[in-house]
């Protein structure tokens, strides 16, 4: 058993160095992540931002008149049409 008031061995405490020059992060790096993230976002946000503002106008033109409110959901059927024949033609099945 130890006695009250022992001395523990505990390791000796690390100083943190900084890393050397070359090693450093620097701002053009963080620039280049930060801009290649939003680079993969940016189609994605845009297309949540037309659906919501498509939403938005249905319901106001719905206010309007109900038959008004189909001007944006052919909008948007149309959109979906467009890009789904946009993809078939960017990406074919190998041919065997």
């Amino acid at each position: 058993p130890l006695a009250v008031g022992a001395a523990l061995s505990y390791p000796a405490p690390e100083v943190y160095e900084l890393p050397s020059q070359e090693e450093r992060p620097g701002c053009r790096e963080t620039w280049v992540l930060t801009r290649a993230a939003f680079a993969v976002l940016l189609v994605p946000l845009l297309a949540l931002l037309g659906v919501l503002g498509a939403l938005g106008a249905a319901l106001i033109l719905f206010a309007v008149h109900p038959a008004l409110a189909l001007l944006p959901v052919a909008a948007l059927a149309g959109g979906i049409y467009l890009f789904a024949r946009w993809e078939a033609g960017r990406s074919r099945p190998p041919e065997m």
